[in-house]
């Protein structure tokens, strides 16, 4: 995050699942080049989303990764899909 706030760079490193993956990938795809509060509320509405209390038209603004909302009838990968945002979430506040 630069001094503007803007989230210049991203990446992770680490083995999972092809669900957490790709996940963390899409994630970064999203939000490099966003000020850092956008980043925090597209998470909000997209952990929101795996718990089925986010509004379609919320669930629109994530773009790709609104692909895993049907996660969410899968508990075992929930915490595949989120792994990601939770870690971003945690650096960026």
């Amino acid at each position: 995050v630069n001094e503007e706030g803007i989230i210049e760079d991203g990446a992770f490193v680490g083995d999972g699942c092809a669900i957490s993956q790709a996940s963390a990938d899409i994630m970064l795809d999203m939000v490099i080049g966003l000020e850092k509060d956008e980043a925090i509320r597209l998470s909000d509405i997209f952990l929101r989303m795996i718990k089925g209390e986010a509004t379609d038209e919320e669930i629109d603004e994530l773009d790709e990764a609104g692909a895993l909302k049907d996660i969410s009838h899968m508990p075992a990968r929930v915490k595949c899909a989120v792994l990601g945002w939770h870690t971003m979430d945690e650096l960026l506040k």
